[in-house]
């Protein structure tokens, strides 16, 4: 094999692969990606077995082949070349990499595409094509609930549903929970759990890499694909059934306030400044939500740290009312509401409480106050 590059365009493409190739697993081969000519194009590709993602960038064919090239070395010594000089990469029938860049030369020892695990094609049927914009919100409105505990691995992932005309989302950790919807023109039907780490990774290239304003969305029995901007990523999903969210969300509360999600957000952060610094499940992690006529009240007061108040103008109906949260639940929720007032109800100190933005109707999260 021997192709001809440019460091810009094979930085591009190591950056999209890179983080997919896994230095910690036990096949080697894992923590390399397979490096392959295509027609007139260079195909990229990596995967650690649950997850895979495949690009193609420009570059002359000298001689056509394949090669698995060490994924960080690699990336880093091409980092470290000029970009005003060709990128020459050849490899031989021993797995041997040079690669050449003006007067810098490399030799890096390789490991046979053949030993390379076979990545799964995109689906052709059950697919649907979703607006980048929609997919990307919707992932950061819930990734940040998904639950990290490895013995609760149903919870590990975002729960996606394909309806007629509609894709929900929905995550939760056992003490909150995250949900939004959005309209989308399909006639299929699908659910399925798609993994944290999974869920980033498509994240990190919807932000970074993709210049589309369209995303093909595929899903099989037992993974999810996408095809954006040239870039294939597959995952597999988790085997089980997701708990019945709609149980959790609160269907009516005697007490609503309005508040200004800014100025909440601010004095929250200021509280959580005084909780202790382990947040766990008593007094030390709580900040307090002190609710009544038209004022919130939001304090903390840490044994050996110390205290703290901010008051709030806001718009309250129900009574008076004191409520426990973990500081950093509220603070994920109000930072992905984009608009200025949210709307948080409740019925009682002790049952689940629903913060929502004021006007969108399609997404919610449900926070559990902390019982002290």
């Amino acid at each position: 094999m021997k192709v001809i590059c440019g460091k810009d365009e094979l930085m591009k493409g190591l950056q999209i692969v890179s983080p997919v190739a896994s230095s910690k697993n036990t096949l080697p081969v894992l923590s390399n990606i397979l490096f392959e000519t295509n027609t007139d194009k260079i195909k990229l590709s990596s995967t650690d077995l649950e997850t895979a993602v495949q690009c193609y960038i420009k570059g002359e064919i000298v001689e056509e082949g394949a090669i698995t090239i060490p994924a960080k070395r690699f990336a880093d010594i091409i980092k470290e070349l000029s970009s005003d000089q060709t990128i020459e990469i050849t490899a031989d029938d021993t797995n041997q990499i040079n690669v050449i860049s003006g007067k810098s030369r490399f030799n890096l020892m390789g490991i046979s595409q053949k030993e390379y695990p076979i990545i799964p094609e995109f689906p052709k049927d059950n697919n649907i094509i979703i607006k980048k914009d929609i997919l990307t919100t919707m992932i950061k409105k819930t990734i940040f609930a998904v639950s990290k505990d490895a013995q609760r691995y149903i919870l590990n992932g975002i729960y996606v549903i394909i309806e007629r005309n509609n894709l929900k989302m929905v995550s939760t950790d056992g003490r909150r929970l995250a949900y939004i919807e959005d309209n989308i023109q399909t006639n299929i039907k699908g659910k399925a759990i798609v993994p944290f780490k999974a869920m980033a990774d498509i994240l990190r290239l919807l932000i970074s890499e993709v210049n589309s304003e369209t995303i093909k969305l595929g899903l099989t029995n037992n993974q999810i694909a996408l095809d954006m901007d040239g870039i294939t990523f597959l995952s597999t999903l988790i085997e089980g059934a997701f708990p019945s969210y709609e149980q959790v969300i609160p269907k009516t509360n005697e007490s609503k306030a309005k508040l200004n999600v800014k100025n909440t957000l601010a004095a929250v952060k200021q509280m959580a400044l005084l909780t202790a610094d382990k947040v766990s499940s008593d007094r030390s992690a709580a900040v307090k939500f002190y609710f009544s006529s038209n004022n919130l009240k939001i304090s903390v007061s840490t044994a050996g740290v110390g205290s703290g108040e901010v008051e709030l103008e806001i718009k309250y109906t129900g009574e008076p009312t004191e409520i426990n949260f973990n500081p950093n639940f509220i603070k994920d929720v109000l930072q992905n509401i984009d608009e200025e007032f949210a709307i948080l109800e409740f019925k009682n100190a002790l049952n689940p409480t629903k913060i929502s933005p004021e006007n969108a109707k399609n997404y919610l999260c449900v926070v559990m106050p902390m019982r002290i």
